[in-house]
């Protein structure tokens, strides 16, 4: 949670306080901006995964920028451009990231779906054996109404232990 409002902080302030970027200092900013996402989209993929550490995600995003920043430099000393580089690589493993947390993601939707619907169904049978042991079925109105609410309770009970799955 204390991640969040630092985060929101940092966005309100540097929306808020008046800064200027010369040109000589751009490139050295857009690299490190690009590295720290990287290392950004690392930590959501490692907590997906279930291996998020604090220590190494830290370290990563001062490691990363500070890495980009340096070979910026290097390039600008040699009268080579290296920021674009360092960009094309951050990129790549940005995009690779993203691809494998929109993989995770996916599977986990589809997997709580299926034992959502798996739970619906064994709710139904239950429902329904309960009701075969009790009386006979017979076709009037009422047990069709019976029947209709039977089914809205089993589903409220299934989006409860959705919600509460979700919640852990």
């Amino acid at each position: 949670m204390i991640f969040v409002i630092a985060g929101v902080l940092g966005i309100l302030l540097g929306l808020l306080i008046p800064y200027n970027l010369s040109l000589a200092t751009l490139p050295y900013v857009a690299v490190a901006i690009i590295a720290a996402l990287d290392s950004v989209f690392g930590a959501l993929l490692a907590n997906l995964n279930k291996k998020f550490n604090l220590n190494v995600f830290m370290i990563g995003l001062v490691s990363n920028a500070i890495l980009a920043v340096l070979l910026t430099y290097i390039g600008n000393l040699l009268g080579i451009n290296l920021s674009f580089a360092v960009i094309i690589v951050f990129g790549v493993r940005i995009f690779n990231n993203m691809a494998s947390i929109r993989r995770i993601t996916f599977d986990i939707y589809f997997e709580r779906r299926a034992r959502e619907k798996d739970r619906l169904a064994r709710l139904a049978l239950e429902a329904g054996k309960k009701e075969e042991d009790d009386e006979e079925p017979s076709e009037s109105s009422e047990d069709n109404v019976e029947l209709a609410d039977n089914a809205e309770k089993i589903e409220k009970t299934v989006e409860k232990e959705t919600d509460k799955e979700e919640t852990k």
